[in-house]
């Protein structure tokens, strides 16, 4: 399933009238797509049972005649009437085969999250029956199951909640009993309710837009009155529509076959295998691990490199300092955000944060189409587990995913290390949506997880941009951002290519120009964990492993960067033409902090710059471009390291 919007209106009398029924229905679909815009779909009880679910945005949902029918036929003027539903941010799975509500058993269930034991839950219990492809349906069949063993709805959707792992939040509706529930166990959905109406949606904002918006029809309208459901928690409400047994009419596209994917031959990798041979020859500083193919690199004579040469160790605050600053957290009576991208970093510092602070937190994400099933997985256990909300702005996926396409085609047009950053511009707006998130919530503080030692140097370094600070402090934010001469220089790179390679002059310029604006002309004033305490490769990984069950990639044994779906690939690029990756800026940075000595260094550099074949189809196949030419390409490039 996935990380989505859920959302629900009980009009319980004949106090609210069709037309303010349905601006407050068309304001809930809006107000939950940012949270996913691939496919959508609605259910209501009134006469009838009804349920109505397209491959396409709310927004789209709500022009088409289908959904103007629906209206007629659920909303009668003076009747009460519950419609619930769905906005869905498309991970595994084609839209059309798992879109939501899932009906089955005359249950329809809206949900928002992913369980991540579901084949698990299957195999314990045989005797259920799978029928969809979609992680949803084990919790509509586990609730089902304990209502056949004699159940009250709430203590069976308890128990079949008691059962699964990963964030779930979800709104049901019974048809055999005229009934509807909401539920959630990480606090991920709000309600408002008076005598004449119930608001839920999956974020709090949501509900209270609609009060504001309409105060002056829903009577005692106060955000104050909004409640929100936490681990957990169940509400159910009876339906006072017409008390008979309503079978479900679904009303849904059909079931296309999913297409098969652009990648679908199998493609003999061993033909574009890296040649590690020559790279082992290739000169490495006697300190560190970088080759003399890193970007305005120099030896001294003891063959010692200018990046170890003029490197600062970290420095950290002070323990008072970090105290401090949690007492006054945990002091706050607002909630922090903690910028949560499930991959390892942010992963420990959730951990950190709520376990070890018991800090008050909310945590947060930016989804450019590139975050890979494998990281909201990781989100959904760590949300689940520490009972922690989470918001999902979710971008156009489709949008930014042909976006990339447009760009890798102009890329692999005339392949040139420089312009490899500018295939993962699309997720530079982070930073502006979680300043964004934070003032629609009120919040006042910004929890960063960055690794201080993750500074590569290099992809700037090949647009001809000469590292001017070589430290990690971040006391001026060198950590992240590239100080604004060399911000120019590496426009001036940009231009010079697009010059010669029009195919980059594309629609895709705004949309890399904006993120570059947001990652470099935005404020980035936020705590940042590493700068109070070390960063240690070990205590991270023990921490989300034992006590998440954390999931990590099958083909690469490092947990660095598998929340990333373009990774594999540029490091494949860059090992490939340069004989190195981040690997070796990450391993040469814990060399020179002490953390590893150069043989343990080398060991892993080694290991982890392995092709990561199956993440690579991945990437291909998610934005639609012949895997196999690409390979060809980069395989005609030539390489540095070959004299």
């Amino acid at each position: 399933s996935s990380m989505c919007g859920i959302w629900a209106i009980y009009r319980k009398n004949s106090q609210l009238t069709n037309s303010d029924t349905k601006s407050i229905l068309k304001e809930l679909m809006v107000l939950s797509e940012k949270r996913g815009k691939e496919a959508s779909g609605v259910a209501a009880i009134g006469d009838d049972f009804h349920v109505l679910k397209r491959s396409m945005p709310s927004t789209s949902l709500i022009k088409t005649s289908s959904f103007k029918n629906f209206e007629k036929n659920n909303l009668v003027e003076g009747k009460p009437v519950f419609v619930m539903g769905h906005s869905r941010l498309v991970t595994n799975g084609a839209a059309a085969l798992n879109n939501q509500p899932v009906v089955k058993h005359n249950v329809a269930m809206v949900h928002n999250g992913i369980i991540v034991n579901d084949n698990e839950l299957w195999e314990k219990h045989s005797d259920l029956k799978k029928t969809l492809d979609v992680d949803t349906e084990i919790l509509v069949e586990l609730f089902d199951y304990y209502k056949k063993q004699g159940e009250a709805p709430t203590a069976a959707l308890d128990k079949a909640y008691s059962e699964i792992y990963g964030m779930a939040s979800t709104i049901t509706l019974l048809g055999d009993s005229n009934e509807a529930m909401a539920c959630s166990n990480n606090g991920s959905l709000y309600y408002f309710e008076n005598k004449d109406v119930v608001i839920i949606a999956s974020e709090e904002l949501a509900v209270a837009t609609i009060l504001k918006n309409h105060a002056s029809k829903i009577k005692g309208a106060d955000k104050k009155k909004i409640v929100q459901l936490n681990h957990g928690e169940s509400k159910l409400w009876k339906l006072n529509v017409l008390d008979i047994t309503k079978a479900a009419k679904v009303d849904q596209e059909k079931q296309e076959p999913i297409q098969p994917s652009v990648n679908a031959n199998f493609i003999d990798f061993s033909d574009y295998e890296i040649d590690f041979e020559p790279i082992k020859k290739i000169r490495r500083c006697t300190k560190c691990v970088l080759p003399e193919t890193m970007p305005y690199i120099e030896f001294d004579e003891n063959g010692v490199c200018n990046y170890c040469r003029t490197y600062k160790k970290q420095t950290y605050k002070t323990k008072e300092e970090l105290d401090q600053k949690m007492e006054e957290f945990r002091r706050s009576n607002k909630p922090l955000m903690v910028s949560f991208s499930g991959g390892r970093d942010s992963s420990y510092a959730l951990h950190y944060f709520v376990k070890e602070q018991g800090l008050n937190v909310m945590t947060y994400a930016y989804d450019w189409g590139m975050v890979t099933d494998l990281a909201r997985r990781n989100q959904s256990r760590m949300c689940h587990k520490l009972g922690v909300e989470f918001v999902v702005v979710s971008a156009d996926i489709k949008f930014k995913r042909n976006n990339i396409k447009k760009n890798l085609n102009a890329w692999l047009n005339k392949p040139d290390l420089g312009m490899i950053p500018l295939l993962i511009a699309g997720d530079k707006a982070y930073t502006y949506y979680a300043n964004k998130v934070c003032k629609d919530y009120g919040i006042d503080n910004i929890l960063m997880s960055f690794n201080p030692f993750e500074k590569t140097h290099f992809k700037a370094g090949f647009a001809g941009v000469k590292p001017t600070i070589l430290r990690t402090g971040s006391d001026d934010e060198a950590l992240e951002r590239l100080p604004i001469s060399s911000v120019f220089s590496m426009a001036r790179y940009y231009g010079g290519q697009y010059l010669k390679n029009p195919k980059y002059i594309n629609s895709t310029i705004w949309d890399t120009a904006g993120g570059a604006a947001s990652w470099y002309f935005v404020p980035h004033d936020y705590f940042r964990l590493f700068d109070y305490i070390e960063w240690n490769e070990k205590v991270v990984d023990d921490a989300i492993i034992g006590e998440y069950d954390w999931e990590i990639a099958p083909d690469t044994k490092t947990t660095w960067r598998i929340g990333d779906g373009t990774a594999p690939f540029y490091n494949y690029v860059y090992c490939k033409v340069a004989g190195f990756t981040e690997n070796d800026t990450l391993r040469s940075n814990q060399i020179r902090e002490g953390m590893l000595t150069r043989d343990e260094a080398l060991e892993l550099v080694y290991r982890d710059n392995q092709p990561r074949w199956e993440s690579m189809k991945w990437y291909f196949d998610t934005v639609g471009v012949d895997m196999e030419s690409a390979m060809k390409t980069i395989d005609g490039m030539k390489k540095l390291y070959e004299k």
